[in-house]
């Protein structure tokens, strides 16, 4: 049996999704490995690596929300969707990386 165009984007739109999710998760993995290893070595090195990790778990989550946002169907205040919420993520971003 084959999808319809319809089942692919929603099965794509998922999948998506759960990946975003996934990274927030292997993000809070990481910091919470590098704040252990910080932890036990005292490593100002360490220590740096871990506060930057914070960045990542931040970013992660904004795509997140941002695929979440995007997904939406339009409606009477945005008749053309919510695509551009990924934008927004991006210039976040952009932003937590200066």
């Amino acid at each position: 049996m084959t999808m319809t165009t319809a089942e692919a984007k929603t099965a794509t739109r998922q999948k998506v999704a759960k990946l975003a999710f996934w990274s927030i998760v292997v993000a809070f993995v990481v910091l919470a490995l590098k704040v252990a290893a910080w932890y036990i070595t005292g490593s100002v090195a360490l220590y740096s690596d871990a506060a930057e990790s914070i960045v990542n778990v931040i970013a992660s989550a904004a795509a997140f929300w941002a695929i979440q946002v995007s997904y939406k169907p339009a409606d009477q205040d945005h008749p053309f969707g919510h695509h551009k919420a990924e934008y927004f993520s991006a210039v976040l971003e952009g932003v937590l990386i200066v």
